[in-house]
């Protein structure tokens, strides 16, 4: 730090150990000027001042409207139906076999390693096939529940959960509820089975019921003759029970993905044919 030349001015001055200050040169004075400095006239550009940062262009990620999680069990319902169907060929596939059983040793007595098996086999299969069936249900219901509601959206499902569930799980009322449901969904959304589609998923599911109902009243006989015949109309009823499984699968796909065949294609100057012209 140097003396001032003048009162309240000081000046830093570095320098290295081994030598003194040396005076250095002196910032030029100011220029003071008076009025605007652009004269009379307002100032213009030729073109847009460049100064300051460049414009770049900074990628910015796009932010997606996040859709709300469906429910698990509704996510899952294609899933357990499926597992319901298998499990349903090998209930009918183990009662096909104690039939055979049953006929073969028809005027003579079976070993008792084979009666034992086949019924063990018969009672485990039936019993978890009456579990999963009722599990397969339960889901096949929240998903239609859940699929009215996204359909639906964002305007209330007219109809209530709560008389879904029932017209759904109720026996007997849902033969007549559920393609009501089904069919006022096929209405309202863009993705949806045929009319054939639904009416084969109604058979198939009217079978099965009619198969598992005549299971169900034979089994109150008495003797060898109603037991056989129980174990061949139960082995039906699965079978059935196969069949409402995959066409209640196939109903769902329908409804979550987009069909495969399209007749027509929307292009930005018209609309193409791409199926073959009708002969007349």
């Amino acid at each position: 730090m140097t003396s001032p030349r003048r009162t309240g001015q000081w000046r830093w001055v570095a320098h290295p150990p081994w030598r003194p200050p040396v005076e250095g040169t002196r910032p030029p004075a100011p220029r003071y000027r008076s009025g605007p400095a652009w004269g009379d006239r307002t100032p213009a550009y030729p073109a847009t001042p460049r100064w300051g940062l460049p414009l770049v262009a900074i990628p910015r990620r796009l932010e997606h409207p996040v859709r709300p999680a469906r429910p698990r069990l509704a996510a899952a319902a294609p899933g357990i139906v499926g597992v319901a169907g298998t499990w349903s060929a090998a209930t009918a596939v183990v009662h096909g076999l104690r039939y055979a059983v049953l006929a073969w040793y028809i005027e003579r007595l079976a070993p008792w390693w084979v009666e034992a098996t086949t019924t063990a086999l018969v009672w485990v299969a039936g019993v978890v096939a009456i579990a999963v069936g009722v599990a397969a249900a339960v889901a096949a219901t929240a998903w239609l529940v859940e699929t009215r509601r996204r359909v639906y959206s964002p305007a209330p499902d007219p109809r209530s959960r709560a008389g879904l569930w029932v017209g759904c799980l109720l026996p007997v009322v849902n033969w007549f509820r559920i393609p009501v449901y089904l069919a006022e969904l096929r209405l309202a959304s863009p993705r949806a089975p045929t009319r054939s589609g639904l009416l084969r998923w109604w058979v198939a599911v009217a079978v099965n019921g009619i198969a598992v109902a005549l299971a169900l009243w034979r089994g109150t006989g008495e003797g060898s003759q109603a037991a056989a015949d129980t174990v061949l109309l139960t082995a039906l009823a699965a079978a059935a029970a196969v069949w409402a499984a995959r066409e209640t699968r196939t109903v769902m796909r329908s409804f979550d993905e987009p069909s495969p065949r399209f007749t027509r294609r929307l292009l930005p100057r018209g609309i193409v044919e791409t199926s073959p012209p009708r002969e007349e």
